[in-house]
């Protein structure tokens, strides 16, 4: 086992600072003491939280704040990565939201794509090196087994195939050739090639040779330069190409190659030569006949999940997405909340004593929003805008937010009421006045699904009202279905109104 070196002053210290930013359940910061000055290098690389909390019997908020908190105090660094699905390898690692983009193309396996934030876009959090420095600080001095296997390849990965339950197992079995090419240096790959593809990548860039049925003889030479980050090559079939590929289930992925060709199955000699001045690190594999993967990933932190934490939100308000970009999320829940009656309770006892109670009131329900793993986007007046994670969190919310807001009403003379909505569906992030917020259709419809409330009624859409889990929520309440037509839509939306709690 390699030497482990910790800067206990530093490690002492920001222990102290991060014990200090709430009140945590017993043993948490020693358990993480213990894990940063005994673990691997690999195991404080990229952290997934949501892991840490399942091998630890947290609960996973409690995990997301604690390496949040940490990153605060200077413990970790947060890493927003995109996981292509299709070979596994990260495509691009970013230290901040801002950088992140919507579309990427793989320079592993060409793959090219959208993404979105609750979509292969990953966020984890590695040790400082500060605190402790670890081999994968420095990728430069990487073995080229530890720098695909452990740096580039991403450890969350779910194997489709039976016969490697890791799904780094089948990568290492269908690579062919893997080294580092020194600049001026040529390197030369001999292999028997089957029907199907053979692909070349020096993690920067990718070509595809594709091997057809026709068998040949004579060996295939394929000549090949790296030259500013790019593969060329003086056979004249060898051309930048676009294709596309089709998974088992029969779903077309694009593909972009600087080069590509096909040629006959047999003998095959490919040569390299580096004329960069830099190494490069040069990976040649197979995956044959082999449909186009679609990898799952172990429960992680996506970015999605990040941007419905309210401790994310407090925590790091200059963690905003570009405000040139816009963000895909396939699927977010959309709260809003606002007070029945308020212009008239302005009239009643006036602004300052309004404005006071308006503000208690929003202390209320943040409560219950972070205690159930949502965040508030912004509030408009007298209302609040929130996100969730998932559609259970957000509608045991709307229940607790009326009752909150009961036991608030009994300590004042004027009562507030509370008229609740909730939609879910996709939409887009984007940067509002500085801070992160969201946009689309559907954060329209749970606006006007909102305005259908009255005193003490939470409305909920059919998306919501038939997730897995919110039938449960709803046991113990009145349930009255109805279709309306709300401004801005064409068709009429099934809403489902909750009345108060049954009463034994």
């Amino acid at each position: 086992m390699p030497d482990i070196t910790v800067n206990d002053q530093q490690l002492d210290e920001q222990l102290t600072q991060l014990e200090l930013t709430r009140l945590w359940s017993p043993r948490v910061i020693s358990k993480l003491e213990t894990f940063i000055r005994s673990a691997l290098d690999v195991e404080l690389f990229r952290i997934n939280p949501v892991q840490y909390a399942l091998e630890r019997s947290m609960s996973e908020a409690e995990a997301l704040d604690l390496f949040l908190h940490a990153t605060k105090v200077g413990l970790f660094e947060m890493d927003w990565h995109i996981v292509c699905p299709h070979c596994g390898f990260i495509i691009d690692s970013l230290p901040s939201m801002n950088q992140l983009h919507t579309h990427y193309l793989c320079p592993i396996c060409g793959s090219e794509r959208d993404y979105a934030l609750d979509d292969y876009i990953q966020v984890a959090f590695s040790i400082t090196p500060q605190v402790r420095d670890i081999q994968y600080h420095h990728p430069e001095s990487l073995s080229i087994e530890d720098l695909y296997l452990n740096y580039r390849l991403s450890k969350e990965l779910i194997s489709p195939l039976p016969a490697f339950p890791a799904w780094r197992d089948a990568v290492i079995y269908i690579t062919k050739y893997l080294g580092y090419v020194q600049p001026g240096e040529k390197v030369t790959a001999e292999f028997d090639l089957p029907p199907g593809i053979l692909r070349a990548t020096d993690s920067r860039t990718c070509l595809q040779l594709s091997a057809t049925y026709e068998q040949t003889e004579q060996t295939s030479l394929i000549p090949l330069r790296l030259v500013d980050g790019k593969f060329q090559s003086d056979d004249p079939e060898m051309q930048p190409r676009s294709l596309t590929s089709y998974t088992a289930e029969s779903e077309p992925v694009q593909f972009r190659y600087d080069l590509e060709r096909d040629l006959p199955s047999g003998r095959l000699v490919v040569e390299v030569e580096n004329l960069q001045d830099r190494r490069s690190a040069l990976c040649i594999y197979h995956p044959g006949e082999m449909p186009t993967p679609v990898l799952a990933l172990r429960p992680s932190l996506s970015g999605k999940s990040l941007l419905t934490s309210q401790t994310f939100r407090d925590l790091f308000r200059s963690e905003v997405i570009n405000t040139n970009e816009t963000l895909a999320i396939k699927d977010i829940t959309f709260l809003f909340t606002d007070l029945k009656g308020s212009t008239a309770m302005y009239e009643q006892i006036g602004d300052a004593k309004a404005y006071f109670l308006v503000h208690q009131h929003f202390d209320a329900l943040s409560r219950v929003i972070r205690d159930r793993n949502g965040a508030i986007v912004k509030t408009i007046g007298d209302a609040v805008m929130a996100v969730f994670d998932n559609p259970v969190e957000a509608t045991s919310a709307a229940l607790e937010m009326i009752d909150a807001l009961d036991e608030f009403n009994r300590t004042i003379s004027q009562a507030l009421i509370l008229k609740v909505g909730i939609h879910r569906g996709h939409s887009i992030a984007v940067t509002v006045n500085e801070r992160n917020d969201y946009f689309g259709q559907n954060v329209n419809i749970a606006a006007r699904v909102q305005a259908l409330a009255d005193a003490n009624e939470v409305y909920l859409t059919a998306d919501v009202y038939n997730s897995p889990g919110v039938s449960d929520v709803l046991k113990a309440h009145h349930v009255v279905p109805d279709e309306v037509l709300v401004k801005g839509v064409s068709e009429k939306l099934n809403v489902y109104k909750i009345g108060r709690q049954h009463r034994d």
